[in-house]
């Protein structure tokens, strides 16, 4: 019949201080650690009304982003800076996007 292995009681004592050492260290890093927040987008619509008539901001602006991206041949997306002007005495909206200038009616 074999014997079984005899353990060192030294050894082992010190792996379990070793690994208790461990997770005290590793408790207080979790602790620390930046939390992760949150960003809430706002919208705004605006609508614009004179002499009877009305227009939302926000189709104004799709429609701004439409004719820019047909007169310069990018895609909708690489609209970032966006600057609409509204004449409504004119029935015209002038923008600015990525500094190029254009204008439709409304």
């Amino acid at each position: 019949m074999p014997r079984p292995k005899k353990t060192d009681s030294t050894q082992t004592a010190a792996a379990k201080t070793t690994a208790s050492k461990t997770v005290k260290k590793a408790a207080p890093a979790a602790e620390t650690a930046p939390k992760k927040t949150t960003r809430v987008r706002k919208t705004v619509s605006v609508t614009l009304q004179f002499a009877g008539k009305e227009w939302a901001t926000d189709v104004l602006t799709n429609r701004a982003i439409v004719a820019w991206s047909a007169e310069h041949s990018k895609p909708k997306t690489a609209a970032k800076e966006i600057q609409l002007y509204v004449k409504p005495e004119e029935e015209m909206v002038y923008y600015v996007i990525n500094g190029d200038s254009g204008s439709f009616s409304i």
